[in-house]
């Protein structure tokens, strides 16, 4: 599996790749083998010495080392959470198998392990002989794409209509045309022929208008329907089934910028995956793909993160197959020949239907594809990566812009590290480490700054001792600050609360008004309550508050209100100890 280039993941063949690995990681805890699983692998890939698995055999080591790593701590993780979870069942006596089938999809548990700790616990399990075979097939089954048909309410209505001419493949660069009304419905327009590519393949629809004599539509999407294209318009004004009738002789315009862009990310698309495939490796795969104007996305198979020095590599590899200006040959080939000829690598961007299919060559990728594409990759002009991200595991994604959208993100991207440069006052290639010196010293000047409020608060305390009023049995000390936050708030209450017999009212009134109200052992043997305390204050502020009986907090929008508050809850307090 992973020398056809199949990535463990947690998703369709992935998933079925990991479940394999894993099984055989536990065959072997049980035979008690203590050699790492790559090392078992590629003994077996030498004595089948096939070449082309061979040569994929660093890549393969590279996986099941971090396959082995992730399972061992999915085991540790395991048992923790089995040990907690397991004594839930002893009440019914035996874990179902749809709770084993739940703990090893989520956590990766095998039931080996499940049963295991319910031994130890007296809790049986429902393990059944297929139960591996069990979870394939219900990942299998998510192999297969489910779609339904497009357009299945006009169906019955496009069965006579023929499929429409696609210009856009002899004339990629064309932008007007002429063609023949075969049928117009609701908002929708069927041509004889068109240059309006219909969204496919992770390409956009074009956009544009249809015009005739006394008339101006704009095209707003279209959509292909069994080989029949759908150019949907704007609501115009009056019936459109009208104003364009059968028969009629319309013209045709694409929005030629929106259409070149994305034809530049379609091309580019082709180019970052070889070049990702060159960089990170033959395992890597296209599992999706979106373009739009500005931007293109590529999401691809690959067992670890992208690098910062691969991120880079790739990028340049991509510009120098562009600046070779190469060819992008395009040809329509019988399936079964074209399988032949270049393998089911064509279907990188998945299998398109049909006993012909339309290959595109760029440069060293060559894909089955049905989407537009420039004449050379030169005219893609520059290839700009912005970055990339893990979307699930085992599938990376890469964003990036071509042609005039390369231009702006790198002028964007120039705007802010100007902006930088300018905030620090350095030159560009200074930047780096005039950021590293700032943040040094920020990180110095914050711990400064914690140690200060960590005197600051301790001399408050003594200034509190000091100044606390008694009441009885017990002590009231208060404090309001102009620009206190809650944690210096609650690192002062709770240094008060160590006092036995004290009980403390620490306020801020910076951004509304916030209380902290604390009360020692003693005072709360005497009945003392500090979330009770808290909650009458924050009535006063028109908030509200709570917590435990030893330290509590609240607060309100009205901070003007927060020393009487604070003054009409002392008042209380020491009106309970003079009673």
């Amino acid at each position: 599996m992973l020398g056809d280039g199949i990535v463990p993941s947690n998703a369709k063949a992935g998933y079925l790749a990991r479940l394999v690995i894993r099984r055989m990681l536990r065959q072997m805890d049980a035979l008690k083998l203590d050699v790492p699983i790559a090392d078992l692998v590629e003994m077996q890939l030498s004595s089948i010495g096939d070449p082309a698995y061979l040569r994929r055999l660093d890549t393969a080591r590279e996986i099941l080392d971090l396959e082995e790593e992730k399972y061992r701590q999915v085991i540790s993780k395991g048992r923790r959470l089995l040990a907690r979870s397991v004594k839930k069942f002893g009440d019914v006596g035996t874990i179902p198998t749809s709770q084993l089938i739940e703990w090893y999809d989520t956590y990766g548990i095998p039931p080996e392990v499940t049963k295991e700790v319910a031994d130890s616990e007296s809790v049986g399990i429902d393990l059944p002989d297929n139960f591996y075979s069990m979870v394939a097939s219900t990942h299998a089954a998510a192999l297969a794409e489910v779609s339904e048909t497009p357009y299945a309410e006009y169906a019955d209505r496009l069965k006579f209509i023929p499929k429409t001419l696609r210009l856009f493949y002899d004339e990629p660069s064309g932008i007007t045309f002429e063609a023949v009304v075969l049928d117009v419905f609701d908002n929708q327009i069927v041509l004889d022929q068109t240059l309006f590519y219909p969204e496919g393949g992770g390409q956009p629809a074009d956009h544009g208008t249809i015009t005739s004599p006394d008339l101006v539509l704009h095209v707003v999407d279209a959509q292909s329907a069994n080989g029949i294209i759908l150019h949907k318009v704007d609501e115009p004004e009056g019936d459109l089934t009208y104003l364009v009738k059968k028969g009629d002789i319309i013209s045709g315009t694409i929005d030629s910028k929106r259409r070149l862009a994305h034809t530049q990310h379609h091309t580019a698309t082709h180019i970052v995956n070889h070049c990702a495939k060159t960089v990170l490796g033959d395992h890597v795969w296209q599992t999706g793909a979106q373009k739009s104007e500005t931007k293109a996305r590529l999401d691809i198979t690959h067992f670890k993160r992208i690098t910062d020095e691969e991120f880079s590599e790739i990028e340049r590899l991509a510009n120098e197959e562009v600046v070779k200006n190469q060819r992008v040959y395009t040809e329509w080939m019988d399936r079964i020949d074209a399988e032949k000829e270049y393998g089911f690598v064509l279907y990188q961007g998945g299998v398109p239907p049909g006993s012909d299919i339309r290959v595109v060559r760029v440069g060293g990728d060559v894909e089955a594809c049905a989407g537009t594409h420039l004449r050379y990759t030169g005219m893609i002009g520059q290839i700009k990566l912005l970055h990339t991200e893990r979307i699930q595991d085992g599938v990376e994604r890469i964003e990036f812009a071509a042609g005039a959208a390369a231009v702006l993100a790198s002028q964007a991207r120039d705007n802010i590290l100007n902006s930088a440069c300018s905030i620090f006052r350095v030159p560009p290639e200074k930047l780096p480490d005039a950021a590293d010196r700032f943040f040094t010293e920020w990180k110095e000047l914050s711990k400064q700054n914690t140690r200060l409020k960590e005197e600051l608060a301790s001399a408050l305390v003594g200034n509190m001792v000091a100044g606390a009023r008694s009441a009885g049995d017990v002590r009231i000390a208060s404090y309001i600050s102009a620009d206190a936050d809650m944690q210096e708030l609650i690192k002062i209450a709770g240094a008060m609360r160590e006092i036995p017999d004290m009980i403390a009212f620490v306020g801020s009134t910076h951004d509304g008004g916030k209380v902290v109200v604390s009360v020692g052992r003693d005072a709360r043997a005497g009945g003392f309550d500090a979330g009770a305390i808290v909650r009458e204050i924050c009535k006063e502020l028109g908030g509200s508050g709570g917590g435990k009986p030893d330290l509590a907090q609240g607060g309100g929008p009205d901070a003007s209100k927060l020393q009487e508050a604070f003054d009409a809850g002392i008042d209380s307090i020491m009106k309970r100890g003079e009673g």
